[in-house]
């Protein structure tokens, strides 16, 4: 779902500066380029929550628990990147930002657009991080394509899946914010599935035969005659129903790994190669620093940490990534809450898990987190 970088670009048409439109709450510091990461020694109490507001994809009332008491999740789709990095921002940019905008952004921006942004922050970052159109380019090539109702594998839309957080935060720093109850992401793709199977439809009846540039800046492996259509009339879409707001901050992001994704984490361990502490301990060390400094983190590891895999689960290795919102120390071991966007219910979680969720926020220990581990990402 994700792998290693060192920063990340663009999109669609119709550009919107970074401007001062967030609310005068809007935490407008920018976080130091290279700090000192150090635990926090005394696990002290910290807690953030993620904006979140009532809209046509939260109004199951036959549903219990109910999904406004749920974080925002993914549904079918494997596109958790996407939700944990719209978390991230939505804390950051204090509105709820949608994850699906997220994602579109992540497969289909142009690079080439994160230079023509004026933001001065956002300008030394990119000097600082010269390889990013590289970068994107690698996340990209990771993605894949998924075959369920897809025999072609035809790379539209929804059905890409994986991604990486940094790069989907820089990638989001074009075009303004677009907030979820423009585009309802809770469930996947549950509330857009009438507009995604018509657009389906259309674009297999009457193929365009041109290029379309909405869709030309984007890897190879997610091109295609039908797809292009496809996605070029999604991307129409988007830009049709999101009332697009100026970002109030630019989007910095800041990531570690010790691993390129779960799968090679876990081979890490079986072959012996175990990162050692002190990579463990850096990487919690920027949870702490940015918990510390009111940002929200992102951390990738297996979902296996939470619930017990199904042997007839083909996937081996439920590579995860989840925001953290808290920290506390309880009965003496620090613990940090994670917030999850799978949509589970805590009552199928494992014992030992279950005991410490709260409708999908779960209080996991320092230790039980150190066995999946392998990345942070956070917002400057």
């Amino acid at each position: 779902m994700r792998a290693p970088r060192h920063a990340i670009a663009g999109l669609f048409g119709g550009l919107l500066l970074l401007g001062q439109a967030g609310a005068d709450e809007i935490d407008r510091r920018i976080l130091p380029v290279a700090p000192t990461y150090t635990r926090n020694a005394t696990c002290a109490s910290v807690s953030a929550t993620i904006p979140f507001e009532i809209h046509t994809g939260t109004q199951d009332v036959g549903i219990s628990p109910s999904p406004k008491d749920l974080p925002l999740n993914q549904g079918e789709s494997a596109i958790c990147f996407a939700y944990a990095t719209a978390d991230m921002i939505s804390h950051r940019v204090g509105r709820p930002v949608s994850p699906l905008d997220v994602a579109t952004k992540f497969y289909f921006a142009d690079p080439a657009r994160l230079a023509t942004i004026s933001d001065p922050h956002l300008k030394r970052h990119l000097r600082a991080h010269p390889a990013y159109r590289a970068d994107i380019a690698w996340s990209r090539n990771t993605a894949e394509v998924t075959k369920d109702g897809n025999p072609a594998l035809e790379p539209y839309f929804d059905k890409i899946e994986g991604g990486e957080e940094d790069t989907a935060a820089l990638l989001y720093n074009i075009g303004g914010y677009c907030e979820d109850r423009d585009l309802p992401s809770n469930d996947g793709y549950r509330y857009v599935m009438p507009t995604l199977r018509s657009l389906r439809y259309r674009t297999r009846l009457h193929p365009a035969r041109q290029s379309f540039r909405a869709v030309a800046a984007t890897a190879s492996h997610l091109r295609g005659r039908r797809a292009d259509s496809f996605n070029a009339a999604w991307i129409a879409h988007v830009e049709a129903v999101c009332r697009r707001v100026p970002l109030p901050v630019p989007l910095l992001p800041v990531s570690y790994r010790v691993a390129a994704s779960q799968a090679d984490f876990a081979d890490m361990l079986e072959s012996g190669r175990h990162p050692g502490r002190q990579k463990l301990d850096r990487i919690l060390a920027m949870v702490d620093y940015a918990l510390d400094r009111g940002r929200v983190p992102t951390v990738g590891y297996s979902w296996y940490l939470l619930e017990d895999r199904d042997p007839k689960d083909p996937d081996l290795f439920a590579d995860h990534a989840s925001p953290v919102i808290g920290r506390r120390k309880a009965e003496g071991t620090c613990q940090y809450r994670i917030q999850d966007n799978t949509g589970e219910y805590c009552g199928r979680m494992r014992d030992g898990i279950r005991e410490r969720c709260d409708n999908g926020r779960i209080w996991v220990t320092e230790s039980e987190l150190r066995k999946t581990l392998y990345s942070v990402t956070y917002l400057r």
